[in-house]
């Protein structure tokens, strides 16, 4: 369902008006007047032909006769009569009622004199006979100051006393004086017109009023004259109607007439009501005075004939328009004209008439009911209608004006005859403000002088030309009272003053606020000449100003030469002026009051600009900015369609059609409406439906009632009852169902609106039902608000797009603040009055403005009545129970059902300040009230239903201990309950005592609600939330009373931990500020039937006390407080302290430690409860849904060493986990029902769901799990599966949060102005099973493809200011950004963009809790300037803090953007799951930053000096290197980067200062052919590095010497590694300039750590360089699985191997016992001394025979031309014959001697081989000089063995050791 918006207005933006000063110009062309557009002209000329003719009368009446008003009332209607335009007030004192007396009422009659006090004291004795008010009369003086007031405000006064009729307390005042009867046949209120008794007395009467308001200048007298003994005849023609049919209305002609007459010698005009004058068009008994004024305000109704209103006009009679139809009459709801109404008031449209020329048109406020409603509450609302009909009268000017010739003043005001003006001297200052000129002005009328407001034209010099001017007049305190309507022309200012003495000028130089730009310029233009006047600066080298004059305009160039605020004077002109190089470029100020809004509207979107961090201690400011705007109208539908949606309302589109579940009701709001949707069937048409009910007729047998229902089944009839489903709909979209009578006619049912039931009629006068469409219309808004809202006096900046707006908090009342002397609480109970007294007469309290001037103001409960009696009912009491303010629309009348007490805001506190009235809300704030508000108190009955607190009731009814009594008429009885629910859950009375304890019965009626339950917070509990649950009786079901041993049974839900509790609905909770209350009316609890039951849960927390008992509720898995209570105990000083040592009532003595808690132990509350102990933790109110969901146990109990907390333990009972999944990113994970059970045939549903949402594919059988939260701790889903015929099996799944969990950003919660860039990819992550890990943990497939932002979307702001704030449980964090490069070279740094990163402990960013703090550069010069992209670039990481829970801050602080793309979490559980993670390999994980490694080993390996080579900013203490982590040391030792230098033909190792200072400090980058190179010196399960494709481009990597592979993921993800002897080296292989980014390296364990763990130790080995090198140089290292790591030949063989002397027999061995033959000894000789080019040059040589072909030919010949072999004989090589070791050693002396190698000798030799003799001799020389070189050391008995053949491992010993003396000579 939708919510049906307002229109929006066709007009957007609307011109704000200058009210309070005006600058006078420099001399200047005067534009051309702006020409008015068609419908301005029209409009003027339709109030043009009205003022030209006779419209002259624009009043509000109000009915002062009836009901007494105060002189403070009245002014306030004045006050609203003269704002909307109106010139008269009409005050009918004299209206049944004679509200007003005089000084002196002493009367003349027949010759008797009756005394002042006699007359006085019988009309008051009337007044109180008629409706007796504390105050009755208002005074002669306070009618003067009622007067003397409306003409300050320019209105006139028209009294009004009706006579000959409404004269009751007149008539009565005339027979008690006279003594003689002066009604007219009996009547109360109507005189006798033959009677000349009542005729001389009562023309008598009138007379001295008639003389009395002539004496203070009104103009017109109302005689009343209508309604003539119509409350004696009150049928057909009324009183005037038996006047002629008895010959008498002559009589009524002739008083009238002479009542006028009188009127007219006063020198007033005499005014009428229209139903007597000519009454039923009898003009044969008499003429009227046609100078009697006819208000016209019927024509008449059923034999009561008044003369029409054109034919009077057309006797010569001026009309006022008195519309009935507009009246607003007190006490009769159904006649009281809205605002809404009476803008559609026309002047010319009379009752049955139209008459162009209107005398006048009149609004009038009747009191037919006096005690109906207050002063106030008539007042308030009866001022916006008031507004709405001044606004469509003419406006009438009788304005005069009078000039004096000599000061050149002139003043025009309503009626003016004269002026004397002379000028004056009031000083040279007066509010800060030069004096311009000052004038001692009177004004004079035909009645007296004039003091209101008027226009006043006053000469101003020239000399003032580009002040700001203001004036206004010096009130009695010296002050001044400021004027408005400024304007300045041809040398005079005109202006509106509010009233009259001395008038003043007042000029201060005119202030302009300009920004200019360091180093820049900024120009503007000035009327008139000022290049006469010198600049002066108030301060210099701020700006400079260069002016120029050309065409009567000065030009003005103000150049910015350095930062800072100065002023420039020139002439009356002061620039108020901001150099700066920030980026806004103007500066405007807001004033604002303390509580009240200012709003700001600017075109176009400002909130992707700039904006600053605003201290909001002063003011709040909100910004939203609206591009378009959706409206949305309700249209009838032409006709019905198939597929067509709709809604049912009546024709005001005020009632809708609903359907709640099965039942049809109806709401007046259109989002509770129901949506129907049109069907259509092929035989019978059209019918409605709506979430598979059946819209329809219903009658049943024999049609005895018929009604509109639902059904689930579209079908036509069924036996006894009738059924129509299906619709018609009429030509005038009425809709009907066409039912089919017993004779075959057909009857149109109409759906229909019965009061506030739908039904069927077959009536066409039925105010029936209409199918409406929705439509919805976009229009363009594009533009800003701003909103400014005070907190607290003070100044505080913020800026907004390019405006720095100085906002100003003031102090004051807003315009339509409540201003009288005193403020009226009235006394209700709902909607009927309570009063103070037993006399009921008192039924508010009026506080004086002195009893509340102070700060604190007085509080509402210590001055209303703390109990009272409502008007129905003196005997009963009811108590005070909170105060409210209701504004205009929801003022409290005593119309039944007029229930405000949920509309409007409570107030503890009132105080009057800065001279309006304030009240304090519940949140201690102060507001004012407005002038058009109510303020009450209301009261409530106390009720016995709780002990623990007072629960008051609006309502009353009967108990349950006995039977009910039957005076339901037949309609039954319902019940309600109320209870109380302790913090821990447990229900106070239990639900076996509800009934009999706490339970209400009342009886029913149709839509009954539950009223009012207002519960009072006490000095023992505080009330958190309130909820109401449906129940049904379970016995005497259809009886109409209750018994006492009724039962209830009430409507319960089944939790996940299987635990059954109320299906309550929360109606209350403390977050919504208002007192506790439950208001049936307003949340719609009401009873549906007879013998229903309602249950009202109030859920308490106890008040702080050193005397309560603390619970506390543990998780023993997680190690963290669940929740804690306390309970409230009886304490007095005299009782030892409440403990559980004194208190618990237990199996046992209760002493400290663990105990055994009973299921049935409890303690005595304060309340004299037994409070037990809830050990269920799923139902204890406010727990985490973690323990809602059935997984934690109860497990025991303690008892604190103090006694005063009692602990009880929980723990996750893992068997009741059906599976878990390991999440270790935030992205959605998909699994299959048929992981969970065998048999799928079954029905699956999800029942609860913590930290995500589960959804269930009922065709696929598959659920996704999203999380929706960070995880901080397991979470659950429940889900409920049924087989057919069996029970529902619960089962709970958990989602364990990974070692480390990658979160998108949008898991981070912003402010300030943020936009999500890129579209969501919407990947989801594999399923991981708990123990069954395909993918380690921070690697999924999902994101093998990301080749841009991470699942396509950053967060971004260019606003400087704005912050994203990031909550986790863990022990380290990490922050991903979309990184730009700004800079030309690594030292420029003028448009870096820089964070603010800032941790703090726990779950809220408070300053004590701050523990680390970052400012980041974020610019990566790596990537491509302004247009490349870094992305998921790891800007920011914190590690190894203690496990707990972190908030994280990061701020945009400076430059062009900040793109955040996501968020790392680490060490996500500690120990929790490390059995979950052992089985997975992922236990224990540590982690180090690859770049720490390389920076580390540089200092301590290659002397590179990280601290001297940083910039500065990047150095801290103790010669450390900032890198953006906080740990307190560096103990890595750990890698080096390897760069293949093409050039040079050479591998170097390199480490600068690019490293430190170029791009983000938590990653390396490795460009084309450039390599990391480590060695572990631990075991690991796995080992995983963290490394992504910089820019998203395709970048070729190899491991080790692993087949290459290709990467284009921007996703920093663990990618597991496998090590070749715990070395490792990581390869960018890449062609081109695709960056590889590395991050970290990841150790994991598949055990749990222990206290010894060395944690990741890399090294910098030389084996691991040279293995490096190799594979760098192209060469296969192959791993040999016959070369072990502790073989004494590994290093020999592998030092062959990184040279690429050797590569195996095959890929994986090396067979070092193998025998290696003269050829392979050859080759392994010519590899390693020779290079590849110059071995292709013996190719096809061959020296011996045996060598020809052979594939070591080439080898072999290369060795003969050395010199270096010679065979076995001159011929013969013997290729294939083992080599011997005396063979080997000669090959290689030779070798050395033939290249002119001299072999050093080494330092200890072996000693000389005891079988040298066996030596041959060619080989002697040669074994003894290898054995000097320490190149041959012999076997381990010291024997050379010559003869031996040598293995392959000795080969590979022979050649490493000879090379390594090589390359060490050759150096």
């Amino acid at each position: 369902m939708r919510k049906l918006s307002k229109t929006l207005l066709s007009l957007l933006l609307i011109a704000a008006m200058l009210a309070s000063f005006v600058v006078l110009p420099a001399a200047a062309e005067e534009p051309a007047a702006e020409q008015p557009t068609e419908a301005v002209q029209a409009a003027e000329t339709q109030a043009d032909d009205a003022v030209k003719t006779n419209y002259e009368l624009s009043i509000v009446m109000l009915d002062c006769g009836r009901k007494y008003f105060s002189v403070d009332s009245i002014k306030q209607i004045i006050d609203n009569a003269a704002a909307a335009g109106f010139n008269n007030v009409m005050l009918a004192v004299g209206n049944d009622g004679m509200r007003f007396l005089l000084d002196d009422m002493s009367l003349t009659v027949n010759g008797t004199t009756y005394s002042s006090e006699e007359v006085a004291a019988a009309i008051h004795t009337g007044n109180e006979a008629y409706y007796n008010f504390t105050t009755d009369e208002l005074t002669e003086s306070e009618m003067d100051e009622i007067i003397a007031y409306a003409k300050t405000k320019g209105l006139g006064i028209i009294p009004v006393i009706n006579t000959p009729g409404h004269m009751d307390a007149i008539l009565d005042a005339a027979e008690a004086l006279t003594g003689k009867t002066c009604s007219y046949n009996g009547s109360a209120r109507t005189i006798d017109v033959t009677n000349s008794t009542a005729v001389a007395f009562t023309q008598a009467f009138v007379q001295k009023y008639v003389d009395y308001f002539a004496s203070k200048g009104c103009k017109y007298f109302n005689m009343g004259a209508d309604e003539y003994a119509n409350d004696m005849f009150t049928g057909g023609s009324m009183g005037f109607g038996n006047l002629q049919s008895t010959g008498k209305y002559s009589y009524y002609v002739e008083y009238v007439n002479a009542v006028a007459a009188l009127i007219k010698n006063a020198g007033m005009t005499p005014m009428a009501f229209n139903d007597g004058i000519y009454f039923a068009n009898n003009t044969s008994s008499g003429t009227f005075d046609t100078d009697i004024v006819i208000c016209y305000w019927s024509n008449g109704w059923s034999g009561y004939t008044p003369m029409p209103a054109s034919d009077l006009a057309s006797k010569g009679f001026k009309m006022v328009n008195t519309n009935g139809s507009y009246y607003w009459v007190l006490g009769k709801t159904d006649a009281q004209c809205s605002a809404s109404k009476a803008k559609d008031f026309d002047i010319k449209s009379f009752p049955g008439s139209t008459i162009n020329n209107p005398s006048g048109a009149m609004f009038c406020i009747w009191a037919d009911y006096p005690g109906a409603e207050t002063e106030a509450s008539v007042i308030s609302k009866t001022a916006a209608t008031i507004a709405a009909f001044g606004a469509t009268l003419p406006k009438i000017d009788d304005n005069k004006t009078v000039s004096d010739e000599a000061t050149g003043v002139s003043v025009t005001a309503p009626g003016l005859t004269g002026i004397k003006a002379e000028q004056t001297k009031v000083g040279e200052e007066l509010d800060g403000k030069k004096v311009a000129g000052a004038w001692n002005i009177e004004l004079t009328t035909e009645n007296g002088s004039y003091t209101g407001s008027a226009a006043v034209k006053v000469p101003l010099d020239g000399n003032w030309t580009g002040c700001t001017i203001t004036a206004g007049v010096m009130n009695e305190n010296g002050g001044i009272d400021y004027g408005k309507d400024y304007d300045i022309k041809d040398g005079f200012l005109t202006f509106t003053a509010p009233h009259f003495s001395t008038v003043v000028v007042l000029a201060e130089p005119q202030q302009k606020s300009l920004v200019v730009p360091t180093n820049g310029t900024k120009t503007v233009e000035e009327n008139g000449n000022l290049t006469g006047y010198t600049p002066e600066y108030s301060k210099n080298g701020i700006v400079k100003l260069d002016m120029s004059y050309a065409s009567n305009v000065t030009t003005m160039t103000f150049t910015g030469l350095a930062n800072g605020d100065v002023s420039v004077t020139v002439g009356n002109l002061v620039y108020q002026i901001t150099v700066t190089n920030e980026s806004y470029s103007s500066k405007k100020t807001i004033t604002v009051a303390v509580g009240e809004t200012e709003t700001e509207t600017v075109k176009g979107d400002v909130t992707d600009g700039k904006t600053t961090v605003l201290d909001d201690t002063h003011a709040k400011v909100d910004v939203k900015y609206v591009d378009q705007e959706t409206t949305e109208t309700l249209e009838k539908a032409s006709r019905l369609t198939s597929g067509l949606k709709v809604y049912i309302s009546d024709s005001s589109n005020k009632n809708f059609l609903q359907l709640s579940g099965e039942t049809l009701g109806n709401t007046q709001e259109f989002s509770e409406a129901t949506e129907w949707t049109v069907g259509y069937d092929s035989s019978n048409g059209y019918y409605l439906s709506s979430n598979g009910y059946y819209l329809k007729y219903r009658a049943s047998w024999r049609g005895t009632t018929r009604e509109l229902a639902v059904t689930t089944t579209l079908k036509q009839t069924s036996n006894w009852d009738t059924y129509v489903n299906y619709c018609r709909y009429s030509e005038t979209s009425e809709l009907y169902f066409e039912v089919t009578g017993w004779n075959g006619s057909y009857t149109n049912y109409y759906i229909a609106l019965s009061g506030t039931d739908w039904t069927v009629s077959s009536s066409s006068s039925s105010a029936k039902g209409y199918a409406y469409t929705l439509k919805t219309t976009p229009a363009t808004v594009n533009q800003t608000t701003i909103s400014f809202t005070g907190k607290q006096v003070g100044t505080t900046q913020v800026v907004i797009g390019d405006v720095l707006y100085t906002i100003v908090v003031e102090d004051k009342a807003p315009d339509g603040a409540m201003t009288a002397s005193s403020l009226t609480i009235e006394y209700w109970i709902t909607n009927s009055e309570v009063y103070e007294d037993t006399a009921q007469t008192i039924r508010s309290k009026q506080i004086a403005a002195s009893q509340a001037n102070t700060d604190d103001g007085v509080e509402v409960e210590g001055i209303v009545a703390g109990t009272g009696n409502p008007g129905f009912d003196k005997k009963v009491t009811v108590y005070y129970w909170q105060a409210m303010r209701l504004d205009a629309d929801n003022i409290q009348t005593n119309d039944e059902g007029d229930d405000e007490t949920a509309d409007g805001t409570t107030f503890t506190h009132v105080r009057y300040y800065n001279g309006a009235w304030q009240y304090k809300n519940l949140s201690g704030e102060w507001h004012y009230f407005l002038r058009t508000d109510q303020a009450v108190a209301y009261y409530l009955r106390k009720t016995a239903v709780t002990k623990e607190i007072d629960t008051f009731m609006k309502d009353w009814g009967y108990n349950t201990s006995t039977q009910t009594p039957d005076w339901s008429g037949g309609l039954g009885q319902v019940a309600l309950t109320v209870a109380v629910v302790y913090p821990d859950g447990t229900v106070s009375p239990t639900e076996a005592e509800m009934y009999s304890h706490s339970t209400t019965i009342y009886h029913y009626g149709t839509d009954r609600d539950i009223g009012i339950i207002a519960p009072r917070n006490n000095a023992d509990y505080n009330i958190a939330r309130i909820t109401v649950t449906d129940g049904t009786r379970d016995t005497n079901k259809s009886d109409n009373v209750w018994y006492p041993n009724d039962t209830i049974t009430w409507n319960k839900v089944t939790d996940d931990a299987g635990v059954q509790w109320y299906d309550e609905r929360e109606v209350w909770n403390k977050s919504s500020g208002t007192t506790p209350m439950v208001n049936g009316k307003v949340s719609r609890e009401t009873w549906p039937e007879k013998n229903t039951a309602k249950l009202v849960l109030i859920y308490l927390e106890a008040a702080p006390k050193e005397s309560n008992l603390k619970v506390v509720y543990y998780d023993d898995t997680y190690k963290q407080q669940i929740t804690s209570s306390e309970i409230v105990m009886s304490y007095t000083t005299e009782q030892d302290m409440p403990t559980y040592f004194n208190s618990l009532k237990n199996t046992g003595e209760v002493t400290a430690g663990t105990i055994r808690l009973e299921d049935d132990a409890y303690v005595i509350n304060s309340s004299g409860v037994h409070q037990t102990f809830n050990k269920n933790i799923s139902t204890v109110p406010g727990v985490a849904a973690q323990y809602r969901s059935g997984l934690y146990k109860y497990v025991s109990a303690d008892v604190s060493a103090d006694g005063k907390t009692l602990t009880l333990h929980y723990q996750i009972n893992a068997q009741n986990l059906t599976k878990y999944y390991v999440l270790d990113f935030g992205l959605p994970v998909r699994f299959k029902l048929s992981d969970l059970v065998r048999n799928e045939n079954c029905t699956a549903t999800v029942k609860t769901v913590t930290n995500g949402t589960l959804t269930y594919d009922e065709s696929m059988k598959e659920f996704v799990y999203t999380p929706t939260d960070v995880l901080t701790t397991l979470a659950t889903a429940n889900i409920a599966i049924s087989y057919s015929g069996n029970s529902e099996q619960m089962l709970r799944i958990g989602f364990i949060p990974a070692t480390t969990v990658y979160y998108e950003e949008s898991f981070a919660n912003y402010s300030g102005t943020w936009n999500t860039v890129g579209m969501k990819l919407g990947n989801e992550q594999a399923k991981e099973p708990y123990g069954q890990a395909t993918n380690s943990y921070g690697f999924d497939p999902a994101y093998r493809e990301n080749s841009a932002n991470s699942e396509g979307t950053v967060a971004r702001t260019t606003t400087v200011g704005s912050d994203a704030t990031f909550k986790f449980n863990g022990t380290g964090l990490e922050l991903y950004l979309r990184t730009k490069n700004t800079s030309v070279n690594a030292e420029d740094v003028t448009n870096h963009s820089y964070m603010l990163v800032q941790v703090y402990e726990g779950s809220e960013a408070t300053t004590d809790h701050l523990k680390r703090m970052s400012f980041v550069d974020v610019n990566n010069l790596f990537v491509a300037k302004d247009t490349g992209y870094g992305y998921n670039t790891p800007c920011w990481t914190v590690n190894d803090m203690a496990l707990n829970d972190y908030t994280v801050v990061v701020r945009f602080v400076k430059g062009q953007e900040l793109a955040i793309d996501g968020f790392r979490v680490t060490g996500t559980q500690g120990e929790r799951y490390e059995k979950a993670y052992a089985r997975d390999g992922e236990a224990n994980m540590q982690t180090a930053e690859i770049r720490n490694m390389v920076i580390a080993n540089a200092q301590t390996n290659l002397n590179f000096d990280a601290y001297s080579n940083a910039n500065e900013m990047y150095r801290v203490t103790a010669n450390k290197v900032l890198d953006a982590v906080f740990d307190e040391s560096d103990v890595l030792t750990g890698a080096v980067v390897l760069t293949n230098d093409d050039t040079m033909g050479v591998n170097t190792v390199t480490v600068d200062a690019d490293l430190l200072n170029i791009g983000p400090k938590n990653e390396i980058y490795l460009q084309p052919g450039q390599a990391v190179v480590m060695q572990l010196t631990g075991n690991y399960a796995s080992v995983q590095v963290g490394m992504r494709s910089l820019t998203g481009a395709a970048v070729t990597y190899q491991i080790n010497s692993e087949t290459a592979k290709t990467m284009n993921s921007t996703v920093d993800m663990y990618y597991p590694v496998k090590l070749v002897g715990n070395m490792l080296v990581i390869r960018n292989t890449s062609e081109n300039d695709e960056i590889l980014a590395l991050t970290k390296l990841k150790v994991t364990s598949k055990s749990a750590a222990t206290g010894n763990d060395p944690g990741v130790v890399p090294q910098t080995t030389p084996e691991a360089i040279r293995y490096a090198m190799a594979l760098m140089r192209g060469i296969d290292v192959p791993e040999f699985t016959d070369v072990p790591k502790d073989a004494w030949y590994h290093d020999y063989v592998y030092d062959l191997v990184y040279r690429g002397v050797v590569n195996g027999m095959t890929a994986t061995t090396y067979e070092p016992e193998g025998k290696l033959t003269r050829a392979q000894f050859v080759k392994l000789l010519a590899c390693s001394l020779a290079d590849a080019e110059t071995l292709k040059t013996y190719e096809g040589q061959h020296p011996f025979k045996d060598s020809e072909g052979h594939w070591a030919e080439a080898y072999i010949a290369w060795a003969k031309d050395k010199g270096i072999v010679e065979g076995v004989s001159a011929t013969e090589f013997d290729p294939e014959a083992p080599i011997t070791r005396e063979q080997m050693a000669t090959i290689f002396g030779r070798y050395a001697l033939k290249q002119g190698i001299e072999l050093p000798k080494d330092a200890a030799p072996a000693e000389s081989f005891p079988d040298a003799d066996k030596i041959s001799e060619y080989a002697r020389e040669f074994v003894e000089l290898m054995r000097i070189a320490g190149i041959l050391n012999g076997y381990e008995d010291g024997t050379f063995r010559p003869q031996n053949t040598a293995t392959r491992a000795e080969a590979a010993k022979l050649f490493s050791l000879f090379l390594s003396i090589t390359d060490k000579l050759a150096k």
